[in-house]
């Protein structure tokens, strides 16, 4: 017993020995006191549970940058960087984000640490928050471009849009010259008719060896029924092409859309693979700092050597995805591929529905079927056919028709001789120089080879056809439909998931880190938190852009893309899925 009691006393004693107190001045800002409490719990983690620091903490509201010398460390929030001070100080600009204002914690233990325990004593950092920042430069950026400014662009740049738009202007033509049929046709001539003289001299002053002539000719058309169809055909057909180049405006937003939300997940993907970095960044510098300090062995900081060369290359295609995305959309809208862009997400009002998560509305399966009634009158695609169905049903009924109604025209000339001159020139005549022509024609077809029939068989083949492709896209669209229905139900879901095993994650990996800090914790441990906490950041990321997007894909597949900037539609949908709403 007393042995035991002799030993314990020794372990005690030895203990004692090796605790220090530590004092330290400690001068902050108005603006950083509410760190304060923060960077006191991470600065002991640093140290040995048996030593003490006391912290001597002052708080200046003004003129802070005077009253450095006076103190160990300064912690100040300053846009620029001070001049070099002999004593240790952290700046600021601006804290925008959680992982700003850990970084700024952990970054203040760090210099307290050095200047207390390694006795590094004029230490001056400035931490630039540079993501964050360009990210507030760009709101006032009139280069921001955000997605009413993307369907402008694409309106007006798009080349495919562009061709669509000329070729809407072809139909208009088309139809004003299918018109031009029934116009009359009035044409102003003059002949100069030269013969041999013995039949001029023989023809009784019938004909003069020379004779020129004017006159004017008109050709009316009076009833044709293939010329009436064919106007109503072809304006079935500028209908119809004005569908298509809506269903190719809508067509190209879609692809826009969905290249602009991955260029939002991809610069996401960027920014957690600089958290990434960061985290390494602090545990090798601590890892370092441990070898200095010799109790530790240089392995870590090999491997923390290599985690951050990894992450470096990671950034890298990181950075190779986003700019490859942001030349796909600048291709499509033809514009500079240096924009800035707004960071669209859950909490973004242009991808609700009266106020909250769409998914509260679509999942309901009223909503559902509103949504697949509004593909038959609002898919530009399917009213596109609709209109091609029906001009080639007009087709068809005027081939079959043209068997037997005529063709009625009218036909007036006038002429007037002018001049006659050589042999019988002057010979009398009983008649005058005018001459009046009127004509009404009238054709009916009989038999021409067996065209018609061919023509209507053509057209019975041709009216099937499409009729089987307007089937076939709209079960197309609508098994697209509730494929995205499925999908966004299942995104929702993983939105979800992901914020828990982040909370959970992020818990682990500074308990973990804290444990390693102290010499508790292998690198191992740490390592496998770390990446835990940042694939549970990056499922996030993709699970909320595939949210956005699976809802930008109902949107399409139902007509409906245009709502996300027009704000008019928007308002005719909601008031119709609060209708269907109430009636469930």
């Amino acid at each position: 017993m007393n042995k035991y009691f002799l030993t314990t006393l020794f372990f005690l004693f030895s203990s004692n020995s090796y605790a220090k107190s530590y004092e330290l001045n400690f001068l902050v800002d108005v603006n950083s006191e509410k760190y304060v409490k923060e960077i006191k719990n991470e600065t002991k983690a640093l140290f040995s549970s048996d030593d003490k620091i006391n912290f001597k903490i002052d708080i200046c509201k003004d003129s802070c940058e005077t009253k450095l010398e006076s103190y160990d460390f300064s912690l100040l929030q300053e846009t620029k960087k001070l001049k070099n001070s002999s004593n240790s100080i952290l700046t600021y600009n601006h804290i925008y984000s959680e992982y700003d204002e850990s970084k700024l914690i952990r970054a203040s233990a760090l210099i307290i640490f050095e200047y207390l325990k390694e006795n590094k004593k004029n230490k001056y950092l400035h931490l630039e928050n540079e993501f964050l920042e360009e990210k507030k430069q760009e709101i006032k950026s009139e280069n921001n471009i955000d997605l009413k400014d993307l369907f402008s662009l694409a309106k007006q740049n798009n080349l495919q849009i562009l061709q669509s738009l000329n070729s809407m202007k072809l139909s208009k033509l088309d139809v004003d010259e299918s018109k031009t049929n029934y116009k009359p046709q009035i044409d102003f001539y003059s002949n100069l008719i030269q013969i041999d003289g013995d039949r001029a001299k023989y023809s009784s002053g019938l004909y003069s060896e020379g004779t020129v002539d004017v006159g004017v000719k008109l050709t009316q058309l009076i009833y044709s029924d293939k010329v009436i169809k064919n106007i109503k055909i072809k304006e079935l057909l500028e209908k119809s092409n004005k569908n298509g180049v809506k269903a190719k405006v809508d067509e190209v937003f879609y692809s826009v859309v969905l290249t602009y939300l991955n260029i939002i997940k991809a610069n996401n993907h960027n920014d957690i693979m600089k958290i990434k970095q960061n985290f390494i960044k602090q545990n090798l510098s601590f890892a370092k700092q441990r070898v200095e300090i010799g109790v530790q062995d240089r392995s870590d900081i090999y491997r923390w050597e290599s985690e951050l060369a990894n992450v470096n290359i990671e950034l890298a295609n990181s950075i190779k995805e986003l700019d490859s995305l942001k030349i796909e959309l600048a291709n499509l809208l033809q514009i500079n591929k240096n924009f800035s862009f707004f960071d669209y997400g859950m909490e973004s009002k242009i991808f609700k529905i009266l106020n909250q998560d769409s998914i509260n509305f679509i999942s309901n399966e009223k909503v559902q079927e509103l949504f697949l009634d509004e593909i038959i009158y609002s898919h530009s695609t399917l009213k596109q056919l609709h209109d091609l169905i029906v001009a080639k049903n007009e087709e068809y009924k005027m081939n079959k028709a043209s068997r037997y109604l005529p063709t009625i025209a009218f036909e007036g000339n006038a002429r007037k001789i002018v001049d006659r001159y050589a042999q019988g020139s002057n010979t009398t005549r009983y008649w005058d120089n005018d001459e009046y022509q009127a004509v009404i024609n009238l054709t009916l077809p009989i038999y021409e080879g067996g065209l018609k029939s061919v023509n209507i068989e053509k057209n019975e083949v041709e009216l099937l056809n499409l009729k089987l492709q307007y089937n076939e896209i709209k079960n197309l669209i609508e098994k697209n439909v509730e494929q995205n229905y499925d999908s966004l139900k299942k995104s929702y879901e993983k939105i979800s998931f992901s914020k828990t095993a982040q909370e959970f994650a992020q818990k682990n990996f500074e308990l973990i880190q804290d444990r390693y800090k102290m010499g508790n914790e292998n690198i191992i441990s740490l390592l496998d938190a770390q990446n835990a906490y940042i694939v549970s950041r990056l499922n996030e990321n993709i699970s909320i852009i595939d949210y956005l997007i699976d809802l930008s894909s109902i949107y399409y597949f139902s007509g409906n893309i245009d709502i996300l900037i027009d704000i008019n539609k928007k308002d005719n949908l909601e008031k119709k899925i609060l209708k269907v709403t109430k009636e469930s």
